[in-house]
């Protein structure tokens, strides 16, 4: 009898970890990308940007019980990409010039009509360059990954005031370094 329920037990157990893989899956196939672009968008290179994202994700498998109650995932998991980039940040102590990629994202949201996409791509990452990380890391969360600001106030525990005032000023400062009116 007691086989019997240990076998029952082990079985259940099993179910359980098959249906925390499958939905750990799910919530990677979900969020990598956009978790990717927004560390990229911090950390300015491609490997620090993967890792911090690996970290998150494994912190995440590792004590799923505590995510299970988080009211807003999503924002949950900004937060902690920033809290894991910026640690990497820390530890480097040096800044990379911004990887292509959320240049040509960039160029290919707020500008599709360029003629020469490489110069658009260059004039980005050096507008980037002139602001803050606080409004790239806003502008990037509302431009690329469509957060609200009240998704990217919780995600980098500013306000929503805040976060509104770095998206004015980041796309301010980004107008008149690429010298357009209209940033899509």
């Amino acid at each position: 009898m007691i086989q019997v329920a240990n076998r029952l037990d082990y079985d259940e157990s099993r179910k359980q970890e098959d249906a925390i893989e499958i939905w750990m899956r799910s919530i990677r196939e979900q969020y990598n990308k956009p978790l990717f672009r927004y560390a990229l968008a911090l950390t300015c290179s491609v490997d620090d940007a993967q890792d911090a994202v690996q970290e998150v994700f494994a912190r995440v498998s590792a004590d799923y019980h505590r995510f299970l109650e988080v009211t807003n995932q999503k924002a949950y998991l900004f937060r902690a990409t920033r809290n894991s980039s910026f640690s990497i940040l820390r530890k480097r102590k040096r800044s990379e010039a911004l990887h292509d990629a959320i240049c040509a994202d960039l160029a290919a949201i707020c500008m599709p009509h360029a003629k020469d996409m490489s110069v658009t791509i260059i004039s980005i990452r050096s507008a980037f360059d002139q602001i803050t990380i606080e409004q790239r890391e806003v502008l990037v969360l509302k431009i690329l990954n469509q957060l609200t600001f009240k998704e990217i106030a919780e995600a980098s525990g500013a306000s929503i005031n805040t976060v509104a005032a770095r998206y004015r000023y980041g796309i301010d400062k980004l107008r008149q370094a690429l010298g357009v009116n209209d940033l899509g």
